[in-house]
């Protein structure tokens, strides 16, 4: 059962009694409760999501209230509703971009209030939590990433979920599978190799992953400490994941005329690169920001290649790199994809759902409440949206296969794997 303020609880027995039908009784709020999912069960890299029906009485009060599993609601429906809730939403962000968004949001949302907080992963997600123990919801939005799939099997996956998916059906049919499986995406980022255009003019001296495992680049390969953070333990994870490893394992062939032989103690060609490259002495830095420094500072004669957050193409400009970006072969590993969800609990979710489309693109040719999201580095997951100019477009890009179920389960044993290297 929820746990609420006392009077958020008296809010909705108002609301349920006095508008049951805007509350998903099958009227003017959009979409019934009747579709609402007891389980998921997220299929492989761009499978599609099984769920299992729950009757209306299976559902919390919460829930119910909510509307939360309805998916074809309208922004005229939602816009409505959220003016009636109180004409409030605040989200908890992991950007500071959100305050373009809330200025654009209540421009075209007259009577609504947006209210943005910054705040870095690990605290958003512990405030989330401290709140949702003590009954006193504070976010309606919650903007992050889920980099293990953590976010997915103990915060939505369970009998008491602090976070909740919102599906909208005609914006998520432009959404690749594979991303809405087991969240609500919003953009895609990606670790990606860069390299200094100025000391190799005529493109990349790196093609294929495994050059990064050769004599010659020993000592000369900057990343971070995949021990330090989740999002690097993740990126490392990728690689062993079993589709994956098999594409490292042909592209190995390819480039080496032989097949891969495999390490004692490597399960497959992943844990073998991963071997490899941390045999090669690759440099640490504390930050993308440093890495990038370090690869695109001009005037060097013999300069590093580096792993960084691809965002940082952005800085070239400004700090006068020469940064260029490597589509490496057979990819850059898994991508980082930005998630939005509804936290249980809140006391507006008809202008969380709506702020989530808003932010999402929605569906009326209006990216007010995407635009400062798309910027070079950056991906839209939607297949309407062209990307920031400068960028290769996302679909040309080698991207390693997305699986958050795999993720979680193997990434304890890929880190200590890489600790256990020394």
């Amino acid at each position: 059962m929820y746990k609420h303020k006392k009077w958020l609880a008296a809010l909705m027995a108002v609301v349920m009694i006095a508008g049951l039908a805007a509350c998903g009784g099958g009227s003017s709020s959009g979409g019934s409760t009747t579709p609402a999912t007891t389980t998921t069960e997220p299929a492989q890299s761009g499978g599609e999501t099984t769920t299992t029906p729950a009757a209306t009485s299976d559902l919390t009060e919460w829930e119910q209230f909510a509307n939360i599993f309805a998916t074809d609601e309208t922004d005229e429906e939602l816009y409505q509703l959220a003016l009636e809730q109180g004409g409030e939403v605040s989200i908890y962000s992991i950007s500071s971009r959100t305050p373009k968004v809330k200025e654009a949001f209540e421009a075209k949302y007259p009577g609504l209030t947006c209210t943005t907080f910054d705040i870095k992963t690990n605290e958003l997600l512990e405030k989330v939590t401290r709140e949702h123990e003590a009954g006193q919801t504070v976010a309606d939005v919650v903007h992050i990433k889920d980099q293990d799939g953590s976010l997915f099997k103990e915060y939505i996956d369970v009998p008491d979920p602090m976070l909740y998916n919102y599906k909208p059906a005609d914006i998520f049919a432009h959404i690749d599978p594979q991303y809405t499986a087991t969240a609500t995406p919003l953009y895609i980022e990606l670790t990606q190799l860069f390299y200094n255009t100025e000391a190799y003019p005529d493109g990349s001296p790196i093609t294929n992953i495994w050059q990064l495992t050769d004599p010659e680049w020993k000592g000369k390969v900057t990343m971070q400490n995949p021990l330090d953070n989740i999002s690097w333990g993740t990126w490392i994870t990728g690689f062993c994941c079993e589709e994956e490893a098999e594409r490292l394992a042909v592209a190995y062939k390819e480039l080496y005329g032989e097949d891969i032989v495999l390490s004692d103690g490597c399960p497959n060609a992943g844990y073998e690169f991963l071997k490899r490259l941390h045999e090669n002495d690759p440099i640490y830095y504390a930050s993308s920001d440093a890495t990038a420094e370090a690869v695109g500072t001009r005037g060097q004669s013999d300069p590093p290649v580096g792993f960084s957050a691809s965002s940082k193409i952005r800085k070239n400009k400004d700090n006068d790199w020469c940064l260029g970006v490597v589509n490496l072969y057979p990819d850059t590993g898994i991508p980082a994809v930005n998630t939005l969800y509804v936290v249980e609990g809140c006391a507006h979710p008809a202008a969380a759902k709506l702020l989530i489309r808003y932010m999402m693109g929605g569906v009326d040719g209006d990216l007010g409440g995407y635009k400062p999201f798309n910027t070079q580095g950056g991906w839209p997951v939607r297949d309407d949206i062209p990307g920031a100019e400068g960028d290769m477009p996302y679909s040309e890009i080698n991207v390693a296969p997305y699986n958050v179920e795999e993720l979680y389960v193997s990434y304890n044993t890929v880190r200590d794997f890489w600790q256990m290297l020394g």
